[in-house]
């Protein structure tokens, strides 16, 4: 069996159930080091969030990975949520007992700093949720931009609907201001944003669930505990029982790149007017732009991805939760 070379991530999350089930992918593809957990708010308060994070390291017998508490709301504004989406508690209405272990010490920000400090050029910032811990981490060391590795995003989108405005992402949604400082970073490589194009169709079904509900592992039997809510939700959305896998898609591209297919790369933006457009990540895709020819915008480019091979996907993401060989 040949090696396989890992890269070292801080998976940031304001865990409900993709998120979850992202993190769960995360902790055991063997592509990546998970150093640290942090959380936000977004789908729930930073307090459930961080509650359902920590849980959720029991229940995979993880215990010993930090999990950094972050932000409670975005850099302007009251957060609002939805426990119609992913449950009351955030992940189905799965009823866990609580945690037994505590948040590791220190703001989320700083952790962010201190592992990009204690290993530069080796993190890959995994967002899963509102970009609002990396954002103060930027404000708190602008040298931040050359330390990190990399910073792969589950948010925004680039030219179907939105899923909480017309043209809006839920993440980019509840913290603006903080994706626009994130965009507008130089990073020293290409923000990766992973959005609705690829993760509104990429689809965890009831054959899926069937599968994972007879697998013999903790991280199978987590995941088939908290989706079943999730799914019911979706169900009207995409015509089947099913759920759309985000985060895991965003977890498994920082894992394995060469799951994109096709890629925007462009200077992007984020609408910070108020009004039905807040929260739209708008990249400019000018006839010109792309190649150089002309330079309509300035500023860094993201690597906005619009296509992957969901089938590769899907099959890795259930090897790995069910304790499989990879194909």
């Amino acid at each position: 069996m040949t090696a396989v070379d890992t890269r070292k991530v801080i998976i940031d999350t304001d865990t409900g159930v993709d998120d979850a089930m992202g993190v769960v992918y995360g902790l055991l593809a063997p592509e990546l080091e998970v150093v640290a957990l942090t959380t936000v708010f977004g789908n729930m308060s930073t307090d459930v969030t961080t509650e359902n994070t920590l849980r959720l390291l029991e229940e995979v017998d993880a215990p010993s990975i930090p999990v950094h508490r972050g932000a409670d709301k975005g850099l302007l504004g009251r957060p609002t949520f939805n426990p119609e989406v992913h449950g009351a508690d955030g992940v189905g209405d799965a009823q866990f007992e609580r945690s037994t272990i505590a948040p590791a010490e220190g703001h989320a920000a700083i952790a962010i700093i201190e592992a990009a400090q204690r290993f530069p050029g080796e993190v890959t910032f995994v967002g899963l949720g509102p970009l609002t811990n990396l954002a103060i981490a930027l404000a708190l060391e602008p040298g931040l931009t050359k330390l990190l590795g990399g910073v792969v995003w589950m948010g925004g989108v680039v030219s179907t609907p939105g899923n909480v405005g017309p043209v809006i992402e839920a993440d980019a949604a509840h913290d603006p201001e903080a994706a626009q400082m994130v965009f507008e970073a130089e990073w020293s490589q290409p923000l990766v944003m992973v959005g609705l194009d690829v993760t509104d169709d990429t689809l965890f079904t009831a054959a899926d669930l069937e599968r994972v509900a007879a697998a013999d592992t903790a991280t199978a039997r987590y995941v088939a505990r908290i989706a079943p809510f999730y799914m019911r939700f979706y169900e009207p959305l995409v015509g089947q029982y099913a759920c759309a896998m985000h985060s895991p898609l965003a977890t498994a591209i920082a894992a394995l790149p060469e799951l994109v297919t096709a890629s925007v790369s462009a200077v992007a933006s984020v609408s910070l007017a108020e009004g039905v457009t807040r929260g739209m990540t708008v990249l400019d895709r000018r006839p010109g732009q792309q190649s150089g020819a002309r330079t309509w915008s300035t500023g860094p480019r993201i690597s906005a991805v619009t296509g992957v091979d969901r089938a590769r996907f899907k099959s890795i993401y259930l090897d790995t939760i069910c304790g499989s060989e990879r194909s």
